[in-house]
């Protein structure tokens, strides 16, 4: 079926190649963009030989190294150090001990849990605690600050209303994106199997423990820290000896949050949890890969339109299996290079500079944007907007059941500057007339996209944005994301949609309107 509708899309990439639509000045670019080209770039990014390009490794260096070369080969401009290509910066690297533990104490004794075997904690700080805990039910459950203040919080995970809803994944139910200020931890409990079970996270994330942590050494961003962060999960036998004090059983209590619409939370002040995980500290240097596209008006160049895509992804397991990342990102690391050949390819330059940069370390709370947002090599002020790419390469299991692959998820473009999201609709019109869908541009979708990619570090600046996206699917975050399964045709039409819009933004007379209330370093 994949490749049938892979078959099907060539015709129409043929036949919206020469759309009369396009701007004329544009069409040479346009008409540069080839699922061929994709496909030649992704067989190499996404190669075994790349080892998962694992922000740090030896593989994300090799992927930082063509890409260099790649933007050499186009002739676009230096932007990194000391006239490189290569913006780097050092991280600290966190190493969590196998020592590290999870205590009960109850009035019976004290019971040790160990990491992997019954916890996994992903994203971890070296001071020891002991705290009560209280239970709330699932993770969208309404509780009162005062009660979680000091307290570790233990939940179900994701929302009660998803907890039988198959069309939910277990990723969204696991990062449901919550936090409870004032609390200690939060305690989120596998299920009994599944992808939500101790025994298929610990074999999806427990083997890449040993270095999973990374933080961007002078990067804090402007407006905090990023809103979106992982809970500690913890297995059925940990959360039954947690939660003893009730007095009932795991299953009893996951059916009473499910199903009692009355349900309280249940503070146990009777036990103590005592959480000791400890690291070891590395600090290690990685880069982003910046190349610049002069434009054509001598007063307009200054300022920019930025592309971008993170390049790195989830790297080798500790069973030496890669995770070759073909869509996460490596679609929209090629993107940026296809449209960064397309623009250069084409006799007639926009107005506005272009930046195209390919990001490191969004797998690690995307350190790599944040790195260049607090270090731009043009000022923020001069970015007119960032075309953020993360995932085009697939279709999703909603557009599979609707047998349409003629679409695109677009997010954020209305957020600051509803002119952006005008130009977007226009560009596509002008194009490849592909469904613009806005389901996840919704503030209280579960999913959160809008704060999970590169994007997001310009967003919260006040730079106006549209993060292109086709959703996620069976391979997402697995070793079976692999180049065989990505729709290059298609593929071919968003990049044709992106290089549109781009085109129109960085020709405009003036740049975004701000949305009422929308200001510069706001978000």
């Amino acid at each position: 079926m994949r490749r049938l509708c892979a078959f099907l899309l060539i015709p129409f990439a043929v036949s919206l190649a020469q759309n009369p639509k396009i701007p004329k000045e544009a069409l040479v670019g346009y008409n540069a963009i080839s699922a061929s080209d994709l496909h030649a770039r992704l067989s190499f990014i996404a190669s075994p030989e790349l080892e998962g390009r694992e922000t740090t490794f030896r593989g994300q260096k090799v992927a930082a190294r063509y890409i260099a070369s790649e933007f050499q080969r186009i002739g676009l401009k230096p932007m990194g150090d000391s006239g490189s290509y290569f913006q780097h910066f050092k991280v600290e690297a966190r190493k969590i001990s196998d020592k590290s533990s999870v205590t009960v104490n109850t009035k019976q004794g004290s019971t040790p849990f160990l990491i992997r075997k019954d916890f996994i904690a992903l994203f971890t700080s070296d001071n020891p605690v002991s705290a009560p805990a209280i239970f709330i039910g699932y993770m969208d459950a309404k509780v009162d600050s005062n009660l979680i203040k000091g307290k570790i919080v233990v939940a179900f995970p994701g929302r009660k209303a998803d907890a039988k809803d198959t069309n939910v994944t277990a990723i969204q139910r696991l990062l449901f994106p919550r936090s409870f200020s004032g609390s200690v931890a939060t305690f989120v409990v596998a299920d009994d199997s599944g992808a939500v079970s101790i025994g298929q996270a610990s074999a999806r994330y427990g083997s890449r423990l040993d270095d999973v942590t990374m933080t961007a050494l002078g990067a804090e961003p402007r407006g905090g820290r990023r809103g979106f962060s992982f809970p500690t999960l913890v297995s059925p036998r940990l959360a039954n000896e947690l939660l003893k004090e009730t007095g009932k059983p795991l299953s009893q209590l996951r059916q009473a949050a499910a199903q009692d619409s009355a349900f309280q939370p249940i503070s146990l002040n009777q036990t103590m949890v005592s959480i000791d995980v400890s690291n070891t500290k590395e600090i290690k240097t990685t880069e982003n890969v910046l190349g610049l596209l002069e434009g054509s008006d001598p007063k307009l160049k200054d300022e920019i339109v930025a592309f971008t895509a993170h390049f790195d992804h989830l790297g080798v397991n500790g069973d030496g299996v890669v995770y070759p990342g073909a869509d996460d990102d490596g679609s929209g690391t090629v993107t940026v290079l296809e449209l960064a050949q397309a623009f250069a390819a084409n006799p007639v330059k926009p107005k506005r500079s272009l930046l195209f940069m390919t990001v490191v370390g969004e797998e690690k709370r995307l350190l790599g944007s944040q790195w260049y947002v607090t270090h731009p090599v043009i000022p923020l002020e001069k970015t007119i907007a960032d075309l953020n790419t993360d995932m085009i390469g697939r279709v999703d299991k909603k557009y599979e059941d609707l047998k349409n692959p003629n679409y695109v998820y677009v997010i954020g473009s209305d957020k600051i500057s509803t002119q952006l999201d005008s130009i977007l609709n226009l560009s596509n019109k002008q194009s490849e007339n592909l469904i613009l869908d806005y389901t996840f541009n919704d503030d209280k979708d579960i999913n959160q996209f809008y704060k999970r990619s590169d994007h997001y570090n310009f967003a919260r600046n006040g730079v106006p944005i549209v993060f292109f996206f086709t959703g996620v699917h069976a391979d997402y975050h697995k070793p079976t994301d692999t180049v065989d399964k990505i729709l290059f045709p298609r593929m071919e039409r968003i990049v044709h949609l992106i290089y549109t819009t781009g085109w129109q933004v960085a020709n405009a007379k003036t740049g975004l309107a701000r949305n009422v209330g929308s200001s510069m370093f706001s978000k």
